[in-house]
C-alpha cells in the first residue's frame, strides 16, 4: 500500500498541502499581539511540519 502512494504522488502531494497550511498558518500569527505566545506557536508549527522522518 505505501508503495502505491508513493508511486501515485500521494506523499509529495502530502508535503504540498502540509507546506500550504504552514505557511497560512503563519501569516494568521504574524498578527497575533503577545510576541511570546506567537514565537512559540510559531515555533510548534516550524516543528510539526520541518521535521524529518
Amino acid at each position: 500500500m505505501i508503495e502505491v502512494v508513493k508511486q501515485t504522488g500521494g506523499i509529495d502531494y502530502t508535503q504540498q498541502k502540509m507546506v500550504t497550511f504552514r505557511d497560512e498558518a503563519l501569516t494568521i500569527l504574524e498578527e497575533f499581539p503577545n510576541p511570546e505566545v506567537k514565537k512559540a506557536l510559531e515555533e510548534l508549527v516550524r516543528f510539526t511540519t520541518d521535521r524529518k522522518f
